[in-house]
C-alpha cells in the first residue's frame, strides 16, 4: 500500500538517481514498517524550470508525499518522516526551505492492492 510520490525540477534526479532512491525508500519502508518490498511504490514526476515555487518566487521545490493505511502512531510517523526528509535530502541535494514531506493516510477499507481490500493495520502487527 505505501505510495510515494516524488515531484522534483526536470533534471535534479536522473534515471539512475530515481533508481537509487526507490530502492533506497523501499528497503527502508519495508525494514520500518514490517511489509514486503512488493507492497512499496515508487513514483517520480518532474516539473518544467519555471514551473515550480517557493513563496510566490520560482524555485526547484522537491516534494514528497506519501500515502499510506491509518492507525500509526504519531511517533512511528514523525520517525518516519525524519529518514525520508534525510533521504530526500540526500538525493537531491535541496536546502530545508525548498522540501516539502507530507503523509496522507487513507482508511484500509478505502484502499485495495492485489485485488483485495486492505486489512486494518492492527490486523497485520
Amino acid at each position: 500500500m505505501p505510495l510515494y510520490t516524488l515531484v522534483t525540477q526536470k533534471g535534479t534526479l536522473d534515471r539512475q538517481a530515481k533508481g537509487r532512491l526507490a530502492k533506497q525508500l523501499t528497503s527502508f519502508h519495508s525494514e520500518y514498517a514490517g511489509v514486503p518490498q512488493n507492497w512499496v511504490h515508487v513514483v517520480f514526476h518532474d516539473f518544467q524550470p519555471g514551473d515550480g515555487f517557493t513563496a510566490g518566487e520560482e524555485a526547484p521545490t522537491a516534494a514528497l508525499t506519501l500515502l499510506i493505511r491509518t492507525g500509526r502512531s504519531n511517533e512511528y510517523k514523525k520517525g518516519l518522516l525524519t529518514k525520508l526528509w534525510q533521504l530526500f535530502q540526500a538525493a537531491t541535494g535541496a536546502p530545508d526551505d525548498q522540501i516539502v514531506i507530507g503523509i496522507q493516510e487513507v482508511s484500509p477499507s478505502q484502499a485495495m492492492e492485489m485485488g483485495q481490500i486492505m486489512p486494518d493495520i492492527a490486523e497485520k502487527e
